[in-house]
């Protein structure tokens, strides 16, 4: 039988060119460097990742954070001061009185016009005779003195079961301060005529009270302690 298959040829040994090596070198040494500067990032917590994870986990809405000590202090002094208002702010056991003595000029509700405009009135307008003085109808905490561009001077005061009294067309800027206490008939201000917009006209007292911010009827008020 005739052989079929030709002998092989001897196998020629690759030789790799010298300059082949330093390039192999370079491509080790850069391989290295690049994989041990991932396993150093890797092994690094990366920022919102890890912790929001575990924050989630273990509820997120919880705050555990332990206020610096001026914040201490401030959270001590609030609650002190609303422990302070809530014991004054106690609902008064005395009926509450009128401001000033006078005619009622304009009612809680009576309709006024206002240049072009039909307005309700809210609260009560006293005529008095400028510098009269104006009697707190309650005890309570002075919250707000300023000049409204329609009523003129005011004052505000905040009394206990959620009343709120206000004190307007005054002659001057009242010489209280917001935080002030006031004892009921203690003078607050004097009649006069700052208010620019009101349902009277002439030296009056704008009095309003409030009660959870709704505006209520100062005749039936007083008139029902």
């Amino acid at each position: 039988m005739k052989k079929i298959f030709a002998p092989l040829a001897p196998l020629k040994k690759i030789r790799l060119s010298r300059k082949f090596w330093p390039v192999l070198g370079y491509i080790l040494v850069v391989a290295l460097v690049a994989a041990a500067a991932f396993w150093q990032i890797w092994l690094k917590e990366p920022a919102g990742t890890l912790s929001s994870v575990n924050e989630f986990a273990a509820g997120a809405d919880t705050d555990d954070t332990v206020p610096e000590p001026a914040a201490k202090e401030e959270q001590e002094a609030s609650a002190e001061a609303a422990d302070e208002s809530t014991a004054v702010l106690s609902l008064p056991t005395e009926p509450m009185i009128w401001p000033v003595d006078g005619s009622i000029a304009a009612g809680h509700h009576d309709v006024y016009r206002l240049g072009s405009m039909l307005r309700a009135h809210v609260g009560v307008d006293i005529l008095a005779e400028a510098g009269t003085g104006v009697k707190a109808a309650w005890p309570g905490i002075v919250e707000k003195v300023a000049e409204d561009p329609r009523l003129g001077w005011l004052v505000e005061i905040r009394h206990g079961g959620d009343y709120l009294t206000q004190y307007a067309c005054l002659a001057e800027e009242p010489n209280l301060t917001v935080g002030d206490q006031v004892a009921q008939g203690e003078v607050i201000g004097f009649v006069g005529e700052s208010s620019m917009l009101d349902a009277t006209v002439g030296s009056h007292l704008h009095f309003a009270i409030y009660r959870q911010g709704q505006a209520l009827d100062p005749l039936k008020v007083i008139s029902a302690e």
